[in-house]
């Protein structure tokens, strides 16, 4: 019985896959292939067989050469530098390739038919659709009007794939390696979408329509040759080359753009006889405008309906098997219309999903553990920035599981460019939605449940595990930020409030440590998403609205932390700023006054650059961390909360935060730990040369009094400059 396997790939990041240029034999191929979009640079090619092994010193290139049978052929070689896109084949000959073949066998084994995995951005969905898409796509072509297959062993894919673990399990390999035509179904240029609306007469030239033709002229275009089968008839050749040059008719209905994938499909069944897989890349593309768009133009119930329409013509047959990657998740996208969530759903049109970092099992097959970056690191001779990556990027939790997951792309982002700050590790999707909701920020509740993850290491949330987005949700969302004062309202926790937490557990801002009925424990995924949201934080001013923070103490505040210097006088000024603030206001938590010395520290190293650095959140180590220990991890680790480095004084400055304990402790513990050690270890620090190292132990208590030990160091020499101790008249 022949089977249809439906392969959807979700593409939310800017990744691109290189064209392999043909020189066509059939004057009617280069005809079909000089009609497709130039500027479709994401367009798959199927590998051909007979690839010739030729060797560059700069790059692994895909160089297609015609046999005297005009029979298409590439050539490939090793690649030596960081592969720059998805394409499998450019990452299988890298140094940075990480075996993960066995996600085929997970997912063609032990999940549903309609499968939907999300995944933040850069954790390696579109690099696992492409393998996939070259494990399971028959290699063929048409000769004289009939259809001829290569034999798998002849494919250049075939070389892709031995020695990975996936070619080791002989029976799966044999059945499945190479025997399916692969519907590839990319979504992504539905994420530009700008407008489109409703109407009883819909017209079909918003861009909303117009890029829904470019996704399913690009899909037609991976079988470009298909209509020259002798058997197809004319209609049906018509059709089929409407599709491929234009994406769809100029007088076209909604019908035509919902039973696309079905006519291909029905088209490959009939003439290729092979069972279809259907890979949908990007299938949450439609998040993105419906989030930042202008909400006139961009209609949710529409946008929705034509997805929900669309999803189900592709599986309306109940064979399909069907793949789908993306980073969000809506109802709309599992099928469901608002008004039926209650609605028991037919099996017909069920959508298995799992998000990657709720099942350890599957949670594997993306980013990168600690492992796999060591073994990646040490293939380009990077084995001593191991830890340093660490800290930059630490890791996405899993759920039930010891296993964290560092972000692949900015792995592989820090190894080509060295040294890179947090902001270069950001992906630029998640800094366009954040930009678009930064009035987010304002809200206090919000930004406490954020200050919590970063600053106290966790923050419990009353969320339901089970509640579902809505495209609808974006639009609430939208119009309560255009009202700035509803959204600063501490009262304002609602359902439209609970969907930001939801959109920076997407973007994997946030991991959820722990999931109990309605209460679920967040922490900030890394040290670089803690960095890049706290800048919003910072800027909302919601921390010097909890302390109540007067015009005059804040710039007394900013000039104590800028005129921080090796001496009584300075510490006394920076001791009485502080009590100055908290006497008005006592922080509650710990994490409070952390975030209090945090902003004031970062406001004075951002305008005034030109003299002061400053780094958050960096880790020191605590034995030997440098290591792994057998079960993959490095040593234990300690986070240093503020350094700031006084460049033209050649001064480095440690500020560490306390509530309700005394500044001595503080101090202590600072020495304990050999806070000290990160101006040399550190090559952030290292390069500068910093002579005179300043520590400041900060012990805040409730009632309202103020103590501060420090000690500067030359070289060896140690210098204890007086304890400041404020009290209130209560605390005396």
């Amino acid at each position: 019985m022949n089977h249809v396997v439906l392969m959807l790939f979700v593409f939310v990041e800017d990744q691109i896959f290189p064209l392999v240029n043909a020189n066509w034999a059939d004057e009617q191929v280069r005809n079909v292939v000089d009609n497709w979009d130039s500027n479709n640079v994401r367009l798959r090619e199927p590998f051909w067989p007979g690839a010739i092994a030729k060797n560059t010193k700069s790059s692994t290139t895909l160089i297609p050469h015609t046999t005297d049978e005009g029979e298409i052929q590439t050539e490939h070689h090793p690649f030596v530098f960081v592969p720059s896109s998805s394409d499998f084949a450019e990452i299988r000959h890298s140094k940075a390739f990480i075996d993960k073949t066995l996600f085929l066998h997970e997912w063609l084994t032990h999940q549903s038919k309609q499968w939907y995995v999300t995944a933040p951005p850069g954790f390696g969905k579109s690099s696992l659709a492409n393998m996939a898409v070259q494990f399971l796509n028959a290699s063929f072509k048409i000769v004289s009007g009939k259809t001829r297959f290569y034999s798998w062993r002849d494919t250049a894919a075939f070389s892709l794939f031995q020695g990975t673990k996936i070619s080791s399990m002989k029976s799966f390999f044999k059945e499945h390696f190479q025997n399916y035509a692969v519907i590839y179904l990319d979504l992504a240029p539905l994420s530009c979408t700008t407008e489109a609306f409703y109407a009883k007469k819909p017209t079909f030239n918003q861009d909303f329509h117009e890029k829904f033709k470019i996704v399913i002229k690009n899909m037609m275009s991976y079988y470009p040759t298909l209509h020259l089968h002798e058997d197809m008839p004319a209609s049906e050749i018509m059709s089929f080359k409407r599709y491929l040059q234009e994406g769809m008719d100029e007088d076209v209905t909604p019908s035509k753009f919902w039973k696309s994938t079905s006519f291909l499909k029905k088209l490959i069944r009939k003439f290729l006889k092979k069972d279809v897989i259907v890979i949908v890349d990007s299938y949450d593309a439609l998040c993105k405008p419906c989030m930042i768009q202008d909400v006139s133009k961009v209609q949710r119930p529409y946008v929705g309906s034509f997805m929900i329409e669309f999803g189900k013509m592709i599986i309306q047959d109940g064979k399909t098997r069907v793949l789908y990657l993306g980073t969000f998740n809506t109802a709309e996208l599992m099928l469901k219309k608002p008004n039926e969530l209650k609605t028991p759903q037919s099996p017909m049109y069920m959508i298995q999903h799992t998000a990657f970092s709720s099942d350890e099992r599957v949670a594997k097959y993306f980013g990168l553990s600690m492992p796999e970056v060591a073994n990646i690191l040490a293939k380009y001779s990077m084995q001593d920035h191991l830890s340093l990556v660490n800290d930059l990027l630490n890791g996405h939790a899993v759920l039930n599981s010891s296993l964290t997951l560092l972000n692949t792309r900015s792995v592989l982002s820090y190894i080509k460019n060295r040294n890179a700050t947090p902001s270069a590790l950001t992906s630029p999707f998640t800094a366009e939605i954040l930009c678009t909701f930064e009035k987010l920020f304002l809200n206090t509740w919000i930004s406490d449940v954020l200050s919590q993850c970063i600053f106290q290491g966790k923050a419990e949330v009353m969320i339901s595990s089970q509640t579902l987005l809505l495209f609808g949700s974006f639009l609430r969302l939208k119009h309560l930020l255009e009202n700035s004062q509803a959204v600063v309202k501490e009262t304002a926790k609602s359902e439209d409030i609970l969907t930001s937490i939801r959109i920076l557990q997407f973007l994997g801002l946030l991991s959820i440590t722990e999931e109990k009925a309605d209460l679920s424990v967040y922490r900030v995924s890394s040290r670089t998403d803690a960095e890049f949201m706290n800048g919003y934080l910072c800027n909302s001013g919601n921390i010097q609205r909890f302390f109540g923070i007067s015009p005059q103490n804040d710039v007394a505040m900013t000039t104590a932390v800028r005129g921080l210097a090796p001496n009584n006088d300075s510490i006394q000024c920076f001791g009485k700023a502080i009590y100055n603030i908290v006497k008005v206001k006592a922080p509650k938590a710990e994490y409070q006054l952390k975030a209090l010395m945090y902003v004031y520290s970062r406001k004075v190293a951002t305008y005034y650059s030109e003299d002061f650095a400053m780094e958050g959140g960096i880790t020191i180590p605590i034995g030997n961390y440098s290591q792994l220990s057998e079960d993959g991890k490095l040593g234990a680790k300690e986070n240093i909360d503020i350094i700031l480095v006084v460049k033209n004084k050649s001064l480095g400055i440690i500020l560490t935060s306390t509530l309700n304990k005394n500044a001595t402790f503080v101090m202590k513990k600072m020495m304990d730990h050999k806070y000290l050690d990160v101006f040399d270890s550190d090559s952030r620090f290292s390069k500068l040369k910093i002579k005179n190292k300043l520590l400041i132990g900060i012990s805040v208590s409730e009632n309202k009094s103020v103590e501060i030990a420090s000690e500067v160091w030359h070289q060896n020499e140690k210098i204890i400059l007086k304890q400041v101790i404020l009290k209130s008249a209560s605390s005396l």
